[in-house]
């Protein structure tokens, strides 16, 4: 079975049955010759018979060349006007009378001449039905050619797979769930090509660069480039000669480049064929034409084949032809590395900066650059940036070695500025590396009284980040208040500005946010010289969490699918991939919109990324997570990722473990726990300030406890919603509001009201109560709404059966062993209602017993 092919399958199997064949057209590794083989598989072996011929470059060489292995005695003893008859007569007497042979005829492109007017007359005489193979960019005998345009065959065009086919080719592969920006980086690297995908996701688990982590597989490292892969795209780069593959080394070495700034490098006329040839490829890209190579395997041979000599060459033609102003993306990022290949004289200013845009792609090309800047005398900045570069790549202790060093050279000479700048660096790593923020705190306000204004500043706003990240948005938001009111510094009023954005959102004051992060986001957009894609990414993302709550689908920041830890801006990547969705917020949000798989296999990704490096987001992605699987009726998952991940000090939403723990806690049935550690959640938000959070967590209460839960926090909700100006999560707390009323009715309006806020969960909890509670035309009502929520909440497990979520929770703890009494004490109901729910249960399941409910449950997931 070929992955994503199915239609096409069909489609050529079809011209084969009921008309003369097909020409298979795509690129080279789009997998022709194997859609032949499968389309003519399934033939009736009563009625065909399939003949294969295969043309290669050696047998282009003799005139008829592609049909000797068909001629008796060879076919040089032949007069040329005979070849014809003689390969009818041999397809003839191998099928047989009684079947029609089926002729298929791989890499026609490489055909000689008379060989591909033998296969023209088969077609036009009909003696055969045909299935031809031809690669796209490659010129094809007049005669192939004439197969579609006079012969009137199917010109069917092989494209390379989706991304979701890719993920699919690799599940399979792999026998097991592959995470989402896996399969985004294998669709990438490919081009989608199934040859090279299978050639990668093979050696990559051989390897190692693949492993399991968090559920699904993921690399570990850059997908490794198999010999096979290597020889395959060897072969098609030395037939461009040098011209050409000194285009395809300036991509190489510089991701995808403005077009102006490869025909300066090269010649428009190259540009041009190697498109023609499928070597690389054009888009329209913020007012500017960017070309970029097919795909980036490609550009790890090209890199690989590269000497010193031809390396320099083209860094040298790079730097001539790259505008020396106003420039974003690779050109901006790339141009200090440029001078290192190409041995120009480089500053450590430049260095640094190149070193700060290469940190998240490519850490070890950061390092690079930071020890070339410490050579270059860069002081106490090059060792700040090393370190940042050691501690993406996991060498922590060696970062840390790196910047206690350097505060004993600061130390040493006297420099107030170097001791500042190395000291705040150290108290970032322990705050974020060490997970300290407590004693980060408290080095900062040591480092604050020993420097002036400027450097105050500066701590200060370092100061509120960390406050920020310890659940304490209230105090970080006054912070950044008396910082900004005094106009410091440009670094300082941005990390300000940022923190603030949050904790006005955390705070519920989300409007706010989100006019200030416009601002800011537009601010660092307009910014010259450019912000650095980190600055830039994260303005993005402190206004998605501001918009979250406040419309039904936000627009989430992006990310390079090949790291996805930190959200960057939509430049082009200098990994030359395309940015994806950012795992975190994506994950996140698709929790919120019921879409619980998607959200899982999302914040499994983000689970595994924020574990290495800094992982300002760890405690988040890895609360989701936990918090999704529960959601799903899987408890033991999610104690597990608790268990392997633990929510940390550093942490933005206040109370996030407790609440965690707390819907684990209801999953599992135990539901005198959930209830104490909800109220340990909902003491550490209002101890904060954080109103959004607090009426979050105080819908989320009732929600564990359907049956006395809205009556006993309405008060508090109300109160909330006082504080609160987020639509969406209003919403959600004046339908609580409703349920500890008594109007189906109102609720049935409440229900509507959520959908549109893309709330299906939420909305799906209040139907059913409206249905309860109504009468027969209520209950019709009710049943409408359901049925438009369903594909919204699909990732319940039970939905797809139609069970109701009172149906659902009592079958899922009976899945889990409890009997009708413990359910019945956890639900606070009588033994008869969980018996009834549960028969109905059995019946939509059509099963007869608790073991078969365990796995029809797993069988709907």
């Amino acid at each position: 079975m070929l992955t994503g092919r199915d239609g096409l399958v069909a489609e050529a199997r079809d011209a084969l049955v009921r008309a003369d064949g097909a020409v298979l057209v795509g690129p080279a590794g789009v997998g022709r010759t194997a859609l032949a083989r499968v389309t003519v598989a399934d033939l009736p072996s009563r009625l065909f018979a399939e003949v294969w011929t295969t043309a290669t470059e050696a047998s282009r060489e003799v005139p008829f060349g592609a049909w000797g292995h068909l001629l008796t005695g060879g076919h040089a003893a032949l007069h040329p006007a005979l070849v014809h008859s003689a390969v009818r007569a041999a397809l003839a007497d191998r099928c047989g009378p009684a079947r029609t042979p089926v002729l298929v005829v791989d890499d026609a492109h490489l055909l000689d001449g008379p060989s591909a007017g033998v296969l023209l007359a088969l077609v036009q005489s009909r003696v055969a039905r045909v299935l031809v193979t031809v690669r796209a960019g490659r010129t094809a005998p007049d005669a192939v050619v004439a197969l579609w345009k006079d012969a009137g065959l199917p010109r069917l065009v092989v494209p390379p797979l989706t991304a979701n086919a890719v993920g699919t080719l690799a599940e399979r592969r792999l026998a097991g769930p592959v995470s989402p920006s896996t399969a985004q980086v294998l669709w990438q690297w490919t081009g989608g090509l199934p040859q090279l995908a299978v050639a990668l996701v093979d050696h990559g688990r051989h390897t190692g660069a693949l492993v399991r982590d968090t559920g699904q597989w993921r690399w570990r490292t850059d997908p490794p480039v198999p010999a096979q892969v290597t020889d395959l795209l060897d072969r098609e780069l030395d037939r461009v000669g040098r011209p050409g593959e000194d285009t395809l080394a300036a991509l190489a070495l510089g991701g995808p480049l403005p077009l102006a700034v490869v025909e300066a490098a090269a010649s428009p006329d190259l540009v041009a064929d190697l498109e023609h040839l499928g070597l690389v490829r054009s888009e329209d890209g913020d007012g500017q034409v960017l070309v970029r190579l097919r795909h980036p395997v490609l550009g790890a041979v090209v890199r690989r084949r590269m000497s010193p000599a031809r390396r320099r060459r083209v860094a040298t033609a790079l730097l001539a032809s790259m505008p020396r102003s106003g420039t974003r993306g690779p050109p901006a990022g790339a141009g200090a590395l440029w001078a290192v290949h190409a041995g120009a004289p480089v500053g450590a200013p430049e260095l640094l900066r190149s070193s700060a845009e290469w940190l998240y792609a490519d850490p070890a090309a950061a390092e690079r650059l930071a020890r070339r800047a410490r050579e270059r005398d860069g002081g106490a900045p090059a060792a700040v940036a090393l370190a940042s570069a050691l501690v993406e790549q996991g060498r922590t202790a060696e970062a840390y070695e790196t910047l206690r060093a350097a505060d004993r050279d600061a130390h040493a000479a006297g420099d107030p500025v170097a001791r500042l700048t190395v000291g705040v660096a150290l108290a970032g790593h322990r705050a974020w590396v060490r997970r300290e923020p407590e004693r980060a705190e408290e080095d900062l306000l040591g480092l604050g009284t020993r420097t002036d204004a400027a450097g105050q500043a500066e701590v200060g706003a370092v100061t509120a980040l960390v406050r920020l990240f310890s659940g304490r948005a209230a105090q970080a938001l006054d912070d950044t208040r008396r910082l900004l009111a005094d106009a410091p510094p440009p670094a300082a009023r941005l990390r300000a500005t940022l923190v603030s954005v949050a904790a006005l959102a955390l705070t519920g004051r989300t409007g706010e946010a989100v006019r200030r992060g416009r601002q800011v986001v537009e601010a660092v957009e307009a910014a010259d010289p450019p912000e650095l894609p980190y600055a830039r990414g994260m303005a993005r993302a402190a206004l998605a969490m501001a918009e979250l709550w406040r419309q039904p689908t936000p627009t989430g920041p992006v990310t390079d699918p090949a790291t996805g830890r930190w959200p960057l801006s939509p430049d082009p990547l200098l990994s030359g991939l395309s940015h994806t969705a950012w795992p975190v917020f994506d994950g996140y949000a698709r929790r919120v919109a019921g879409d619980r798989a998607g959200a899982i296999a999302r914040l499994r990704d983000a689970v595994a990324e924020q574990a290495g490096g800094e992982g300002l987001f760890r405690s988040e992605a890895t609360a989701w997570l936990a918090l999704t699987l529960a959601e799903d009726g899987r408890p033991d998952e999610a104690e597990e990722v608790l268990r392997n991940h633990p929510v940390d000090a550093i942490a933005l939403v206040p109370g996030l473990d407790p609440w965690t723990r707390a819907a684990v806690a209801a999953a599992a049935g135990r539901r005198a726990d959930a209830a104490r550690l909800m109220d340990e959640a909902l003491d550490v938000a209002h101890a904060s300030g954080c109103w959004l959070v607090e009426l979050g967590y105080l819908t989320y209460a009732a929600h564990l406890d359907p049956a006395t839960g809205p009556a006993r926090y309405a008060d508090r909700i109300a109160r909330a919603i006082g504080h609160v100006d987020a639509e969406r999560l209003v919403t959600a707390g004046r339908a609580v509001l409703a349920l500890a009323g008594r109007d189906p009715a109102v609720l049935l309006e409440h229900a509507h009201r959520l959908a549109d806020m893309n709330l299906p969960d939420q909305a799906l909890w209040v139907v059913d109560e409206a249905g309860r509670r109504g009468g027969t035309a209520t209950a019709r009502l009710a049943v409408d709404l359901r049925t438009r929520l369903r594909p919204g909440a699909s990732g319940d497990p039970v939905e797809a059966a139609g069970l109701t979520t009172r149906e659902a929770q009592v079958a899922g703890f009976a899945a889990r062993g409890l009997s009708d009494r413990q359910i019945a004490e956890q639900l606070v109901l009588s033994v008869r209602t969980v018996q009834t729910h549960l028969g109905r249960a059995y019946r939509k399941l059509a099963v007869t017993s608790r073991h078969d409910l365990a796995d029809a449950l797993r069988r709907t997931a």
